[in-house]
Formats: structure tokens, C-alpha cells, sequence
């Protein structure tokens, strides 16, 4: 019996070879689409997965309250914090200070090159899953000036050598032995690195040594015991920094959990809001989702479509004795077999476009078949939708009256469909529709912070680390600015495109003894307003010739305002640093995010607090600039690398997880519509031959072929318009609650609805169009003619 049903199946399909490949190439881009979608979706679920026990692996956190409401959560902890929660928290198992990601100058030998890593405790590798593959775990990073190198660094500057024991250079004045190599760290990790040092070290390089309760400037990460009862802990942890010091009274400490870390990095009044990359992998679930079952229901319109073709077919097999089951075995049979057809033409679709996939969203996905789970999977995604794009039709075809369709008569059963039919073509639209005011929301959003003013100027902006002796500094900045094309040069503790340091002041005049508030903090040298195009609103810039500036500060709109500072000008407040006094006041501009407000900003005077360099240049010419600039460094910092970066592509950098997910929403939207389009297509074929014999008696009455193309074109106008307004409060709910993630954001105006609108009625004339002209071209002789 399964070999007469397969043998019926495949000459069907190879009779009607213009709908099979119709039908085929619809589940074939669904299945495609919904395939690397969740090849996306399961890269993102996967990172951090490798580490073992990562259930028990957490960063602690600190919330700092200011005033009554305002919390900010940052991962900054004091440097303090490690060893004492694993002393005195019973629950910890391990504990381990972490840098915050810093890139040094490598130098063996010839070979030189900046290469990024991070200062460590002891207890990292044991906390996570970095796998030593050379050198002995249990006395690695205890001394001082020892590095572990990755696999990658191992192979780039000792070749086939065995690395261990050999000394690197490290900024042109440490010397550091290797004592292992790790294995290189997974792309699916968020902690990355290329080398690990002791963090003794960067303490006693950045800090002088000195650690305190104080000030939180490194972060910490903690592996907890088996069991640990979470709520009691969560608890103890708020006011653990009280019992050794009481500068932190309103800091409470917090678990963030490494499950968490890449999709869940979202914290609004010191608890998770909701966002984070999560929100992308929920959307686009549902987009895979959407996407296959648009092209089931394509199957479904385009199968019901050709029913009538089939019934005296079924008629005959219904008058020879086949029941009811037998057909809907047969022709859900069928439509498993075009599913596996499909199928496969979607694998060899996805192996052709990872590629380019890889590329757009700077990912390393791939089609992974070598295991059984794989292809169980793979399966039974087909088999899930042959069975859900065929059923349908299996009932309306088993249900046909053998008498009626052998009469010639069109059985109620397919004509009772045009209704069911009707509404998936909505259902199709509607989705289409949602997709194409996501695509134009997502794009007129990234539009809108491309092209912001940020308040200052990011077009022809390069920084650079310094490298450069701090009694050097000021010379370096006059001979960059010798060089033909540079136009301001100063120094700077910031890259602009996030914040540096931030705190309370101690002091300010008209403070209030229960007034905190929270301050960003930056240091800069002389001219750095002038060199990042920065708008003083008034007063003056830092100034070389004034030797008091190094007590002086500038600070933004936003800070004069939080402290009530109606004439700030000359007035002197209380810093970590000391007294300072307002010699100017900045605009408001944009130092970090987006999706954050500008916080108020303090400025200091301190060259030597400072690491890079910002130059800007007058953007003629940038190839010889960039050549004098880097004979110019190497004058300054003898042997160090001249590594720089434009200030416009860190910005760009900054949100390119928002531009990728504007380019997926937009091929998906694409895809989508052309599922949607086959879909009206099958509706249109299915009315067409439900009128053919209307069509011709009105031509032969005098109807012009463009008033037949206009009845058939009207009938599903309304139907793309019911999808429209069906589609438009969804869309406006999911896009403003997405636009909800950023502080400074576009309004959804009507326009959004009105171009999608016309969008999907533009694409509904020239589907339905092509079959209207076609039909209404027709000689109606043939149309007319009875056999």
C-alpha cells in the first residue's frame, strides 16, 4: 500500500511540475529561514555553556544607592572584596579578581605586537573552564612576572618551541616567564583573553600597591559551593562591606549569575529590567516560528488551491473502495514527501548562505550534521511540517462526495474552504506586515543614533594608547601637532563611547547633608574640550599656561543642574581628589550608551591620570598623516606599537549589535513576504479557476480585460487591508516596548503604518496582478467550452 501511495505521490508532483515546484520552493525558504534562525538562536543560547558547574559561577555586583530612588549597578568591587568573602562567606568555594580587559605591547625577539589579556587571582582557573594545556594548574599566576600565554599567542611567537620558560617583553620594561599555555578561549565566551597575569601585578603597576575598602576598581567573580542556600546568601551579601568599612554604607553587594551574563545584562534601580539580548532571542524564536508556519499555510493555500484538479481523482478512489483514512494517509504522505524534498533543498540553502550570515553578523555558525541528534532533529522538523501543512488539505480531498465530483459538480467541501483560505492569507499578511514595520522602526532607530549630535565631534577623531613617559606627555602633544594635518591633540582617560569611573562628590556648596548623587568622572589634559569639538556654554578650557588648572574642573550641563549650580563659575567642590574648583561648563554630550541618560560628568585636570591620546586631523590626505604619526610615536615610545583607532568606528562598533539585528529583521521580512506571496498566489489560482467560465461569459458580454483584472484584484485588497490593521497595534506594542530600551529614541508616527500599509498593497497588485492579466486575456471560447 506505501508503495502505491509513494508512486501516486511522485507522478502527482511530477504532472503538475509548475505547483510541486511552487509549493517546494515556499517549505523550502521556511524551512531555510527557520533553520538559521535557530542556528542563531542556539549560538547565543550556548555561550558561557562550556564552563563546568556554571550554575555555581557568579560576578558580584554592586548596587549604589543615591538619595532615595536612584541605584546604580556596575561590577566595579573594591579589590578587597575576594579574599574576604571566601574567608568569611562559607558559601564561596572560590574567589578571584579580575582586570578589567587590558591590551599590552608583547615584544620577543623581532616580533612585536599589542595583545589583550587580563590580570587574575589565583582561584580563576579554578573557577572557570580554561584549560591549561601546558605548565603545572596548581602553581601557575602566583608569582610575580609570570604570564600563561593562549595556544594562538604560543604558535605566533615561539613556533614550534616549547614556550615554557621563555621570557616575554612586556611593555619594553617587564620581563615575564612563561609559565603555561591555555588552550584559546571559545568565541562563545564572554570573559576573552590572550594572555593571564598575576593580579598582584596590575595592583601594584596601577594602584601603587594600595588596596582599600574605599573604592571600587576591579571586579570579582566567585565560584559558590554545592547547596548554597541563594535567598540567605543574597541577603548576608547587602551588607557584607559594612562589617570593614563604613564608606560604603548605602553600596549593597549582589550575585549576578554566569548564565546571565551575555543575555541578561540589563539592571534599572539596582534589579535585572527584562532586556538584554534575551529580547532578541525570544523575537526571533517567534520570527522562525512565524516564518515556518507561514510557509505551512502557503502549502495549505497553494494544496486546497488545486483541489478541484484532484476531484474526480479521489472520486474514483472512493467509488474502487478507499476510505476515508486511505486518502488522508495518501495525501499526507505526499505532503511529507515534499517536505523532505524541501528539506533538503534547505540544507543546501543554509550551507550556501552561513557564509555570508557569518560575515553580516561577524558570527562562526555552522551546519553541524555529524551527530544523530542532529539529524533526529532535522527530521523531525519535517515530519512536524509535512504533518501541519497537509492535513488540511488531506481532509478537504477525503471528504469529497464521489457522486457530486464524478458529475463534474464542485463539492461543498472545496468550495467551503475559500473561507478558511481567506483567513490564513490574513493571518500571512498580518505577520508580513508586523515584519516590515519592525524592519522600518529598527532602521529609522539606528538612522537616528548614527546620525545624533553626540555633542562633540566623532569625524576625523583617532586615539591611540600613550606608552608615552608622563614627563613627556605635554612635548608629545606639541610635535603631534607639528604634523601637516592635525589640528588639536590632547590627552584623555576615556574612549567616549562608555564611562570610565563614576562616584559621589564629598562636597559641593548647597549640598545637602542626604544629597548623593551619582557622578561620572574623567581626566583629561590641557585643550581636550577644543580637540573633541566639545561646546563650552561657559567659562574656559583646561589651559597649559595656567599651572592652577591642576585643581580645576569642568563639568557638564547635567551636573550643574543635579547640584543646583545657578552660576557654577569659580565655585568649589569636594572630589576624591581633593578641593576643586569650576573653571568651566560643557554642554551636555553623549560619553556612553545610548540606551543610558547622560549622567552628570566632572572633568578633571590630570594629564597624568590619563592613558590615550585623541588626535584630531583635517582629513586630507589621511594615509601621510597616519605615516608622520607613527614616525612621530616612535620617536616618543621607542619600540612600542603604534596602534590606532577612528573614533567614528568604535561608535559604530558600540551599536552593532543593534545594526545586525536591523539586518536580520530585514532579509526576514524579505523572506516572510515571499512566503506571504505565494500564499495569495495559490488564493489567486484557486479564484481564477473557480471563475473561469464567469470570466469568459463577461468578456463576451463586453467587459474589458481591465475591468475583469480590477474584480478579481479588488477581492483581496481588503484582505491585505484587514491584515493591515489587525498587524498595526501588535507592531506599535512589540516596537515601542524595544524602543522603551533606549533614553534617546524615535517616536512610531503613522507614517511607519502608512508606507507598510501601502508596502503590502503595492506587493498584493503585482501578485494578484500577474493573474488577473493573465485570466483576463484568456480567449473565452476555451473557458466557454463544454466536453
Amino acid at each position: 500500500m506505501f508503495k502505491n501511495h509513494f508512486k501516486i505521490a511522485f507522478r502527482n508532483l511530477w504532472k503538475n511540475k509548475v505547483f510541486s515546484a511552487v509549493n517546494i520552493a515556499g517549505l523550502s525558504v521556511g524551512l531555510a529561514v527557520f533553520i538559521i534562525i535557530m542556528l542563531w538562536v542556539k549560538n547565543e543560547m550556548s555561550y558561557d555553556g562550556f564552563h563546568k558547574d556554571k550554575e555555581r559561577i557568579a560576578m558580584l555586583l554592586t548596587n549604589q544607592t543615591f538619595g532615595s530612588k536612584e541605584i546604580q549597578t556596575y561590577p566595579a568591587v573594591p579589590t578587597l572584596l575576594a579574599a574576604a568573602t571566601k574567608k568569611d562567606l562559607p558559601e564561596v568555594e572560590y574567589a578571584a579578581q579580575v582586570s578589567w580587559g587590558d591590551q599590552r605591547m608583547f615584544t620577543c625577539g623581532e616580533k612585536h605586537f599589542i595583545e589583550y589579556g587580563l590580570y587574575v587571582g589565583t582561584d580563576f582557573l579554578k573557577i572557570f573552564s580554561f584549560p591549561l594545556l601546558m605548565g603545572d594548574a596548581g602553581k601557575v599566576l602566583k608569582e610575580p612576572n609570570t604570564v600563561l600565554i593562549s595556544e594562538k599567542l604560543a604558535k605566533k611567537y615561539f613556533g614550534d618551541q616549547d614556550p615554557i620558560g621563555k621570557i616575554i617583553s612586556i611593555e619594553k620594561t617587564l620581563s615575564y616567564k612563561v609559565e603555561g599555555v591555555l588552550k584559546d578561549v571559545p568565541e562563545n565566551a564572554t570573559v576573552k583573553f590572550d594572555f593571564l597575569m598575576p593580579v598582584k601585578d596590575y595592583i601594584d603597576q596601577t594602584m601603587n600597591g594600595k588596596e582599600s575598602w574605599e573604592f571600587g576598581n576591579i571586579r570579582t567573580y566567585v565560584k559558590l559551593k554545592e547547596g548554597v542556600n541563594r535567598p540567605a546568601l543574597d541577603a548576608s551579601l547587602k551588607k557584607f562591606m559594612d562589617r570593614y568599612t563604613d564608606k560604603q554604607k548605602n553600596a549593597a553587594l549582589a550575585l549576578f549569575n554566569l548564565t546571565d551574563w551575555y543575555l541578561r545584562w540589563d539592571f534599572k534601580n539596582g534589579k535585572y529590567a527584562g532586556g538584554g539580548r534575551i529580547t532578541y532571542v525570544k523575537l526571533f524564536t517567534l520570527i522562525a516560528i512565524f516564518i515556518l508556519l507561514l510557509a505551512c499555510i502557503n502549502f495549505m493555500n497553494l494544496s486546497t488551491a488545486r483541489a478541484t484538479q484532484r476531484s474526480k481523482e479521489v472520486g474514483i478512489r472512493k467509488v474502487i473502495g478507499a476510505g476515508k483514512q486511505s486518502l488522508i494517509t495518501q495525501f499526507i504522505g505526499e505532503s511529507i514527501i515534499m517536505s523532505l524534498i524541501a528539506a533538503v533543498i534547505a540544507v543546501v540553502m543554509v550551507s550556501l548562505t552561513i557564509p555570508v550570515f557569518n560575515t553580516l553578523l561577524n558570527k562562526h555558525i555552522s551546519l553541524d550534521f555529524s551527530g544523530i541528534n542532529n539529524w533526529l532533529l532535522l527530521l523531525s522538523i519535517v515530519l512536524i511540517t509535512g504533518l501541519l501543512a497537509g492535513s488540511y488539505p488531506a481532509l478537504v480531498l477525503s471528504s469529497f462526495k464521489p457522486v457530486k465530483v464524478l458529475k463534474g459538480a464542485l463539492d461543498n467541501s472545496a468550495a467551503n474552504t475559500a473561507g478558511v483560505r481567506k483567513v490564513l492569507v490574513v493571518t500571512q499578511f498580518a505577520v508580513s506586515v508586523m515584519l516590515i514595520i519592525g524592519t522600518l522602526v529598527v532602521s529609522k532607530q539606528v538612522d537616528y543614533i548614527k546620525n545624533k549630535n553626540l555633542g562633540y565631534n566623532k569625524e576625523n577623531l583617532l586615539w591611540f594608547a600613550s606608552n608615552i613617559d608622563v614627563s613627556q606627555q605635554q612635548t608629545a602633544v606639541q610635535e603631534f601637532l607639528k604634523i601637516p594635518g592635525v589640528t588639536n591633540a590632547a590627552q584623555a582617560s576615556m574612549t567616549f563611547v562608555a564611562p570610565y569611573n563614576g562616584g559621589p562628590l564629598t562636597n559641593w556648596p548647597g549640598k545637602r547633608p542626604d544629597q548623593e548623587i551619582f557622578f561620572n568622572f574623567f581626566a583629561g589634559g590641557y585643550d581636550i574640550i577644543k580637540t573633541m569639538g566639545i561646546t563650552m556654554k561657559e567659562g574656559r578650557d583646561f589651559s597649559a599656561q595656567l599651572p592652577i588648572d591642576s585643581a580645576a574642573v569642568i563639568i557638564n550641563e547635567t551636573a550643574a543642574a543635579k547640584m543646583g549650580l545657578k552660576n557654577p563659575l569659580g565655585q568649589q567642590i569636594e572630589t576624591y581628589a581633593g578641593k576643586m574648583r569650576i573653571v568651566g561648563v560643557v554642554k551636555d554630550f553623549h560619553f556612553e550608551s545610548m540606551h543610558n541618560a547622560i549622567n552628570p560628568l566632572v572633568i578633571f585636570c590630570k594629564p597624568e591620570w590619563t592613558w590615550l591620546y585623541y588626535v584630531r586631523t583635517t582629513g586630507n590626505n589621511t594615509a601621510q598623516v597616519l605615516k608622520s604619526m607613527e614616525q612621530t610615536y616612535a620617536k616618543l615610545a621607542p619600540g612600542f606599537v603604534f596602534d590606532y583607532n577612528f573614533q567614528d568606528k568604535e561608535y559604530e562598533r558600540l551599536y552593532r549589535s543593534e545594526q545586525q539585528i536591523g539586518t536580520l529583521v530585514n532579509w526576514f521580512s524579505f523572506f516572510a513576504i515571499f512566503i506571504s506571496c505565494l500564499g495569495l498566489l495559490g488564493l489567486t489560482i484557486f479564484t481564477v479557476e473557480r471563475k473561469t467560465k464567469e470570466i469568459g461569459v463577461r468578456k463576451v458580454l463586453g467587459a474589458s480585460a481591465m475591468h475583469i483584472v480590477s474584480l478579481i484584484c479588488k477581492q483581496f485588497l481588503w484582505l491585505v487591508l484587514v491584515a493591515v490593521i489587525i498587524a498595526a497595534f501588535p507592531a506599535w506594542y512589540f516596537m515601542n516596548s524595544w524602543l522603551q530600551d533606549y533614553t534617546y529614541r524615535i517616536s512610531i508616527d503613522w507614517k511607519v503604518f502608512a508606507v507598510a500599509g501601502m508596502l503590502a498593497i503595492l506587493i498584493t497588485l503585482i501578485t494578484v496582478g500577474a493573474q488577473a492579466i493573465k485570466a483576463a486575456l484568456a480567449n473565452p471560447v476555451k473557458s466557454l467550452r463544454t466536453e
